[in-house]
């Protein structure tokens, strides 16, 4: 697979490390408002941070969904696709934990 391919906006990596971390979902909105995200489960996980950036621009959940990296489960409602866990395992994985200590 070509570098390129791999290519992913900031704004959306971010949008995926905070829906695989934080295990939250997307709610999709209309035309190009905002779209929420909202957690999976009532409690936080261990260890949880605030999100990078919530809402999200629905042009970086556009791309997610373009790139297949997060799917509808319902006709509003978006979560982290197989394919979405598998690039988030492969590329972000390995470089979280140093992006996350530079905000500390």
């Amino acid at each position: 697979m070509a570098a390129s391919e791999n290519m992913l906006s900031v704004d959306a990596q971010h949008v995926l490390q905070d829906m695989v971390e934080l295990e939250m979902y997307l709610l999709s909105q209309p035309q190009q408002t905002p779209w929420p995200m909202l957690p999976r489960r009532n409690k936080k996980p261990p260890q949880a941070r605030e999100a990078y950036s919530n809402p999200v621009e629905s042009s970086t959940a556009k791309e997610l969904v373009v790139r297949g990296f997060i799917e509808a489960t319902s006709s509003r409602t978006f979560v982290v696709s197989k394919s979405g866990y598998q690039f988030y395992e492969r590329e972000m994985k390995p470089h979280s934990s140093t992006i996350n200590k530079g905000q500390e």
